[in-house]
């Protein structure tokens, strides 16, 4: 099990905060409307992957930008960041993902009341969910006992099985003996839809299942935007199309992305303190004036590009 917010967050951003026809026919459906006018990324720390963090007195840090994929041409790390890696005495990533944290959290995943997703949704919208999961390897019985925003969470990244970038650096942090810290927990992470109403639940499924070829598409737009250093290009890309529920979507985005900026920028605090850090978050938390490096920035931390 290797949930990322980040995906998640981004294939939110697809859909969300309104409507051409869906392929599936299947009564939960709505139909999206592009904007052809979006809304730009406030133009703060809009460009780039690599940052320096810097204070007078304390050793330089790095954060990076990471992005939930295995692909060669992202997981090939550039001298710079490789370079910052190989250096650092502490590592820190959203989450350091832990064995029994890890089992605690795959047992939430499925309902153990009797429910099912089977019963929840039509009959159209199950099967291809269904078919959708099966590219994750999980069978249709295993589905119908899935909890919507488990399903949701599934499909919300791309099927691959090799190791993935975060994967990666903590591993080679790990051989590298760097300490390692977690910014968060994975049941920190989760509890933001565990503890979803499941109407609310329901929708988030029902919309990415039903316009899953957008959220497939922009996997790829989204890593050549990733590769680019564009975070203003990738937030205008996201904010394409919309549906009806813009309420929903905006309080979660803000659960996912906002708020979250602010539990993490404040958790670096002892890491930058330490100084000579390399800390790996997703990319999507790091422009904008409520962006992670801006919240740094206000904590009297000179923030400079590296790459």
């Amino acid at each position: 099990m290797r949930f990322n917010l980040e995906y998640c967050l981004t294939a939110l951003l697809f859909i969300a905060p309104a409507v051409s026809a869906s392929p599936l026919d299947a009564p939960e459906c709505e139909v999206l409307q592009q904007f052809e006018n979006v809304k730009p990324v406030a133009g703060i720390y809009d460009s780039g992957l690599l940052w320096q963090v810097s204070k007078v007195g304390v050793p330089s840090s790095y954060v990076f930008g990471t992005i939930h994929v295995s692909d060669e041409s992202i997981v090939n790390l550039p001298e710079q960041v490789s370079d910052a890696l190989i250096r650092a005495e502490t590592f820190a990533m959203e989450v350091v993902p832990e064995a029994a944290e890890i089992m605690v959290i795959a047992s939430l995943m499925y309902f153990a009341d009797g429910q099912k997703l089977s019963d929840l949704v039509s009959r159209p919208l199950f099967a291809e969910v269904v078919r959708l999961l099966s590219a994750y390897h999980l069978p249709e019985d295993s589905v119908a006992l899935m909890k919507p925003w488990a399903a949701f969470l599934t499909m919300s990244y791309p099927p691959e099985f090799r190791q993935v970038l975060d994967m990666q650096l903590l591993e080679t942090a790990r051989q590298n003996g760097a300490r390692l810290v977690g910014l968060e927990s994975l049941q920190e992470q989760i509890d933001i839809f565990d503890k979803m109403a499941l109407d609310k639940q329901l929708k988030l499924l029902s919309d990415t299942a039903c316009h899953y070829d957008i959220v497939e598409s922009g996997f790829e737009k989204m890593k050549s935007l990733y590769l680019a250093g564009d975070l203003a290009g990738l937030y205008a890309y996201s904010q394409r199309y919309s549906l009806s529920d813009d309420d929903l979507y905006n309080e979660l985005i803000q659960e996912l992305l906002v708020e979250r900026n602010y539990i993490m920028a404040e958790r670096m605090q002892a890491v930058l303190q330490d100084g000579n850090a390399f800390i790996a978050i997703g990319a999507m938390h790091l422009p904008g004036e409520e962006g992670v490096l801006a919240l740094l920035a206000k904590n009297n931390y000179d923030i400079s590009l590296v790459y």
